[in-house]
Formats: structure tokens, sequence, C-alpha cells
């Protein structure tokens, strides 16, 4: 039986793209006994300018200079591929994120994919110590009193400590390495096709949630710091003409009452759309606007809820603004459609999101849709560049929900 224990260094993993320098590997037996190790010095084939001098200053071991004087990673492929290959079981520590490393450069070396299955280290700690935090490899050892290889952030070394940790747990259980990954199902991932399960799994929980998310926080409010709020200020960055109108609203800003606006998010959305159909544009600040439509709320003892928006209005006219006031009944009118038929209205399309011209203020969703860009580049999936025609995220998505059952079905 022969155990294979590897852990990766990169170069730099800019861009979500690892480039390896170094591949540190132990081979042992069923009892941990040593039958080979070593470490693959790699030049990650990259310009000085593309190393991540943090990596370089506070994690590698070597010199650039040392790496760069080395073969690049597909003359080492054969060996890396060896050595997988010829392990009874593949284990590591965050292993998944190695085997998408080793995925990287195969790709970028047009090499094929190394297919396998392998068991992380961490997550059967977690089993173990009956812990839900990420435990790093120095803070196992501490925990379980090994003294290892103190040469740190070398990938040998860092392969080696690995090895002592799951020999550690074993001998303490009294079990088998087959006993213990029987109890830590968790432990198992697998590579396959330049994919590694758990990874892929996340991404599509990623893009479910995303896509949940486009259609706000569940409620019909547009509170402050909301969800709804978000993507209501994104649809107005980024809402164009879905057809020609009559030019009712032509050239004018308009503005509708918070009384309306803020519990009424859906509705928004396509009030947002058919003034910008009809020539207009909606803006929140309403002593800016040309027109600004009233809404009164009448409270339990008889009295008209305060309405902030309405009251600049007023301030703004008194001081020689000329802002229209208009009753929301009456702007209903103006559009040809009833409050009955706004409230059946379905949820306007988020689409524009992935346009190459699209204006997102939000990090974490600008780097998720770019993500989501490049991966589909790469498959051929062509997104828009003009208005929305409808089409529907799912319809983007594609298959992901049914990858994802597949991915479940495999995991039995």
């Amino acid at each position: 039986m022969k155990y294979l224990f590897y852990d990766l260094e990169y170069a730099t993993s800019r861009g979500g793209i690892c480039k390896i320098c170094e591949f540190g590997y132990v081979v042992t037996n069923e009892k941990y006994e040593v039958l080979e190790k070593g470490n693959l010095i790699i030049d990650p084939n990259i310009n000085r300018s593309e190393w991540d001098y943090r990596v370089v200053k506070k994690i590698l071991t070597r010199p650039i200079s040392e790496y760069e004087s080395n073969p690049n990673f597909a003359y080492y492929y054969s060996d890396i591929v060896r050595l997988i290959k010829s392990a009874d079981y593949v284990i590591g520590h965050t292993l998944n994120c190695d085997a998408k490393a080793i995925n990287d450069d195969c790709q970028r070396y047009e090499k094929a994919s190394i297919d396998y299955d392998f068991y992380d280290v961490k997550q059967i700690y977690k089993e173990y110590s009956n812990t839900k935090k990420d435990t790093s490899v120095v803070n196992i050892m501490t925990e379980l009193n090994i003294i290892g290889d103190e040469n740190t952030h070398d990938a040998e070394a860092d392969a080696y400590n690995t090895m002592l940790e799951l020999k550690a747990m074993v001998e303490s259980l009294g079990a088998s390495f087959e006993e213990l990954i029987e109890l830590c199902p968790g432990a198992k991932d697998k590579n396959e096709n330049y994919l590694v399960k758990s990874i892929e799994e996340n991404r599509i929980k990623r893009e479910q949630k995303f896509k949940e998310n486009l259609n706000g926080d569940g409620s019909n409010d547009i509170r402050k710091y909301g969800d709804n709020k978000k993507r209501y200020l994104q649809f107005l960055d980024n809402v164009k003409p879905t057809k020609e109108g009559k030019g009712k609203f032509k050239d004018k800003k308009v503005s509708i009452s918070i009384n309306y606006e803020e519990h009424h998010y859906k509705q928004m959305l396509n009030l947002v759309q058919m003034i910008v159909n009809e020539g207009g544009q909606l803006i929140l600040k309403a002593s800016l606007s040309d027109i600004f439509v009233k809404y009164d709320v009448t409270l339990e003892d008889g009295s008209l809820r305060d309405d902030s928006k309405f009251n600049y209005v007023t301030e703004a006219n008194d001081n020689g603004a000329n802002i229209s006031i208009i009753d929301f009944d009456d702007f209903l009118d103006i559009l040809e459609i009833t409050e009955e038929q706004l409230d059946e209205m379905p949820l306007v399309s988020f689409d524009f999101l992935f346009e190459d011209d699209a204006i997102i203020k939000d990090r974490r969703d600008k780097s998720f849709i770019q993500k989501k860009k490049n991966k589909d580049n790469k498959t051929g999936v062509v997104y828009s560049s003009g208005p929305s025609s409808g089409t529907t995220l799912g319809e983007l998505f594609g298959d992901l929900f049914k990858k994802l059952a597949e991915n479940e079905d495999d995991s039995e």
C-alpha cells in the first residue's frame, strides 16, 4: 500500500490562476514509513513583475533566481503523474486548492488532466477534534504535540508534517486510515477533467445564491442597507430603454414619493423601466426633479404620513424651483396602467449585469461576474452588449442545478 502526501507552493495566484513553484512530496507505506520524498523546484515561467512579492518575502524559502534556474512544470509533469497514479491514496492539507493549482498549470501547458481521488487531513482533523474551524498545518502540529520539520512553507516539509499529523491521529484512535476515512466522508474529494469536485460544488452554490439574490431580499421593501436597495441602485445605474414609447417623459427627471418607493421594490423597478422607455429618468433626489409623484398614506389617526421627499420639493419650489407635482393615480394614467396591473408585473431582468458596459460598483459582485464571464468565455457563452431582451439568468447559468445533483450523486 502506498500513500502519497503532497504540498505545493505558488509563485503567484493572481486572478485566481496559480503558477506552481514547488511540488513537495512524501511517499509512505501503510505504516507511514517513508519510501520516497523530495521537492520539485519549478520555474513558474513568469516575468519578475508577476511574482507575488508578499509570498516571496514571507512564505517562500528560496530566492526567485533558484526557481528560475530550474525546469518548468511541463518538464516535471510526467513525474507528478507517476507519483499520483502510483499511489493507493493521495493525501494533503487543503488539497483541493493544490489540486486546482495543478489543473491551472496542466491547462497552461496543454497537458492532460490528472484525474484522481484524494483526502484532506484538514477535514479529518475537524472530525477528530470536533471543530468547525479550519486549522493550519502548524497549528494542528501544536495541538497534537508533534515535533516535525521546522522548515515551514517548504513544500516537502509541509507534506512530511501533514503525514505526521495523519499518523498521530490514526495511532491515537487505534484505527487504520481506511477506517478513519469511513468516519470522515467529508475528507474525500475528487479531481476530474480539470475540475475539483468540492470547488466546483461551491462555485455552483455561489452562483445559485447570487442568482437568488438578484430577486432581492425576499421582501418588497427598499431598506437603506438591504439587498433590495443595492439591486435598485444597480438598476438605476444601468437601465436602458427596452422599447420605444411615446416620449411622455422626454428629457424629464422624475422622482416618486418615499411613501411609495420604500415599500414597492418590484413595482419601482418596473416604473423606472417605463419612465426610461418614455424618454425620462428616475432620480432619487426629489428637489432636483422636474416631476414629483405624490403618494399619500393615511395613518390610523386620520393624519397623513410625513413624506420627506415631498417636503424637499415644497422647499425647492418656495425657493424658485418649478417642480410639477402630480398624484400617483394621475402618474399611472399617463403611463396607461392601473395599480393592479403594475402589481402583477414580473420582476425586471438583471441580465445587464453581464453586459460589457455594465456599471457595477459593488466589488464582490464585480469580482464574481468577471470570474463567471471568464469561465463562460472558454465555453463559448456570449453575453449581449445591448439592452436586455428579457433573457433569464436561469438561461445564462445553464444546467448548474443538474450538475450539482450529479456531483452529489457521485459522493454517495
